[in-house]
Parts: structure tokens; sequence; C-alpha cells
């Protein structure tokens, strides 16, 4: 999927979570922010991607040492980010975990709907994907998922 697909999904997944699973935020701003942040932080490894392009130097790195959609695209990246964010030692910290894993969490669901899928138990080389698939970058296909998020989105506020 491309980043404004993810970005929606993020921000789906966070007002769904929030609305449907009764996720309690404290600091709304810092939730949200995360959820955003977090739902294309795993493209890191990919130097075209929006969050590649601010690194380069970061997402080269990465995509040499693991390739794309492996080590960032895994259950090891979510203990990774959750270990690290229970360091934290700020205001808002539980939020701004829930909101990272709520946002990481959709951006591997979105990925997991495409042909290459994600390696989610890295380092075991095996690709997990849904049997229904799209092409990222697919015009049908990203508009289709967009149109879905939007829906669930919608309903779980009303």
């Amino acid at each position: 999927m491309k980043g404004p697909t993810h970005i929606l999904g993020g921000l789906a997944a966070a007002t769904i979570s929030t609305q449907l699973f009764d996720v309690h935020v404290q600091e709304t701003l810092y939730f949200y922010s995360a959820a955003l942040f977090g739902s294309v932080i795993p493209d890191i490894c990919h130097p075209k991607s929006m969050v590649g392009r601010m690194v380069p130097f970061i997402s080269h790195f990465l995509l040499r040492i693991f390739g794309h959609r492996s080590v960032t695209h895994s259950l090891l990246f979510l203990f990774l980010i959750t270990w690290l964010t229970n360091l934290l030692m700020i205001n808002g910290a539980a939020d701004i975990q829930a909101g990272l894993l709520i946002g990481i969490v959709s951006h591997l669901i979105l990925d997991a709907m495409t042909p290459r899928g994600i390696r989610l138990l890295y380092p075991i080389k095996m690709s997990v994907r849904f049997p229904f698939t799209t092409k990222t970058g697919s015009v049908i296909g990203e508009t289709f998922v967009c149109v879905v998020l939007l829906t669930f989105t919608i309903l779980s506020i009303l």
C-alpha cells in the first residue's frame, strides 16, 4: 500500500479502537499523532517511502541489511517498539505507545493485503498475506481499501 492509504489506515485503526474497543486515551493528540506516525514507520526500510525519504541513511541501511517488508513488518519490530516505549518517562507515554502499536498493526494488516505479503514471523523466511490481495499502488485496489477504511471509521463514530 502507498503512504496515504497507510495514514488513513492508522487514523481508522485509532478511531475504531477508541470507539469500539473502549481504549481509554488521556492525551488524544499524543495518541493520534503516534498512530499516524506508527502507520508509516514500518516502511522506513524502503528509501522511496514517505518516511524513508526523510531518513535516507537509515532507510538504505535497513534495506541493505534486512530487505523490505521483513524486520520492520514483523512481530519482532512490534516487540521492539513496545520495549522502547516502555522506557518513556513522560506524561502520555501510554498513549504514545498505544498509538504507535495501533498504527504499526494497521500498516502490517494493509501490507498483508498485497500479493507479496509481509514477513510477520521474521527471521523465518515465510510471507504472510490475506487470501484476497491488491497490488500496491493499484488505483482500484487502494481506492476500495480507502473507501472501506473510511466507512468503518464513520460507522465507529456514529
